[in-house]
């Protein structure tokens, strides 16, 4: 076995239960530790969230919905007497992208009652479609919509499509709730080798060679007319479409966010919490599942990611290929381009005007120079500068304040505030607008405040 293409672990301080790596379609490393064994199942949480993804994608492919339908027609015994239009606006792409209107799971306020109901009758605090937050209850949603429109559960769904002809567990299920929903978010219960076995067929659909291995799931019914349709959409889900520069706690975190799929370095991750992961590298075709128990150790979820990015580079180094910028929150290296830059200060240039709110903030100015912020009690002028780290000073604690500014792809500004002096700690701010409102996420982690985070919505009140 190759070294460099080996999952090295035995001095790691996490419980790791298993480790498979397929390079080019062969098994090059298979390792079960005890207790843990080939036949064990396992709960991994939410990586059940990118087969609610993959169902979704399904029932699109089959013309039973369209992504862009708003997901309350498919929920209409749900709705309060009074519905929020930012519930109403929400498109079934909003829940699969991580773009709700709701800032967490809704559902975890009373476990007791119907956990999809929660998601339409919770009041929700920012528009849909905006900005990435992760939202557990969303994915749950997706759940509940596949078993409303197909009468199947997740797996059920697609294993009548293709779990069980690409070797998926017929054993594997999803845990339900005490009413019988399937727990959409984080309840799957399932094999080392079913998430194995899936990643390979994604990596296919993903990189157009589904043909080549798997052309033996074709006939009548699912022809290939609709894998053609299936693939383009898993493409979509598989592909970069949230930045996550905001919320990220680890190198990975930040990297962006597709469909019910995380984008990591290099790679696309199903993700399920304390380790269980299946990682796919297109570029190397190498795929890495694990399962584990990181819950206890902090940044343990790193150190596997970090021990995949390891054998990944190794790879690309082997095969001439350069090493890939990394975004981080300060240095957003792979989000540095000028043009979007422009692209996102012009489309939110102006000043907005916010509704009362516990920041006490009246107003936002954008414009080329910089970003403005005007308290009830004080003004924060915060310079943009691609190019160079601005400086300025908090007019409250006389503390200095260093600014990057980027603009990122889907069309956000992006500010990383680092303070540094008595106090040490850092500002991120995400604004993203539609041309009248303009949605701000802010969270900041210093001593003073300690940690604090939300949503705001501003209206422009100038051009």
């Amino acid at each position: 076995m190759a070294s460099s293409i080996e999952f090295h672990h035995e001095t790691f301080p996490i419980p790791l239960y298993s480790v498979l790596i397929n390079h080019k379609g062969k098994r090059i490393q298979e390792e079960y530790v005890s207790p843990y064994t080939k036949n064990s199942m396992h709960r991994m949480f939410s990586a059940v969230k990118s087969f609610d993804a993959l169902a979704v994608c399904a029932l699109a492919s089959e013309g039973y919905l369209n992504l862009d339908d708003t997901i309350i027609q498919y929920f209409p015994d749900y709705l309060p007497e009074n519905l929020h239009s930012f519930i109403a606006d929400m498109t079934i792409q909003d829940l699969l992208d991580m773009r709700t209107c709701h800032s967490a799971t809704t559902y975890k306020k009373d476990l007791s009652k119907n956990w999809t109901e929660s998601f339409f009758t919770t009041a929700p605090d920012h528009r849909s479609g905006q900005v990435f937050i992760y939202d557990t209850s969303a994915s749950h949603t997706l759940a509940a919509l596949v078993n409303r429109v197909s009468g199947k559960g997740v797996l059920e769904y697609l294993r009548s499509i293709y779990l069980n002809d690409i070797g998926f567990s017929k054993d594997a299920y999803i845990l339900r709730n005490s009413i019988g929903e399937e727990i959409g978010g984080d309840g799957l219960i399932a094999r080392s080798e079913d998430l194995m076995v899936t990643a390979e067929f994604l990596m296919a659909l993903y990189k157009g060679t589904w043909k080549d291995s798997y052309s033996y799931l074709l006939h009548d019914q699912y022809d290939e007319a609709f894998y053609q349709q299936y693939s383009t959409l898993v493409r979509q889900c598989m592909s970069w479409r949230s930045p996550t520069l905001h919320v990220g706690k680890t190198l990975d975190e930040c990297q962006g966010y597709g469909s019910q799929f995380w984008i990591i370095r290099n790679g696309i991750m199903i993700y399920g919490l304390g380790g269980q992961y299946a990682v796919m590298y297109p570029e190397e075709d190498l795929i890495i599942v694990t399962t584990a128990d990181t819950q206890s150790i902090q940044g343990g979820s790193q150190i596997l990611l970090d021990e995949m990015n390891r054998i990944d580079s190794q790879l690309r180094a082997e095969a001439g290929r350069p090493p890939l910028p990394v975004t981080v929150p300060d240095r957003p290296a792979t989000y540095g381009d000028p043009a979007c830059l422009q692209t996102a200060i012009h489309s939110i240039a102006g000043t907005y005007q916010f509704p009362e709110n516990s920041l006490e903030l009246q107003s936002c100015t954008i414009d080329d120079e910089a970003v403005t912020f005007l308290y009830q009690d004080r003004t924060y002028r915060f310079p943009i500068s691609l190019s160079q780290l601005m400086e300025t000073e908090d007019p409250v604690y006389h503390q200095k304040l260093y600014i990057r500014t980027s603009g990122l792809p889907d069309g956000a500004l992006y500010q990383h505030v680092q303070i540094l002096g008595e106090y040490v700690g850092s500002i991120r701010i995400l604004m993203k607008g539609d041309g009248t409102h303009l949605t701000l996420f802010y969270r900041m982690i210093e001593p003073v405040s300690n940690v604090t985070k939300g949503f705001l919505e501003g209206l422009r009140v100038t051009e």
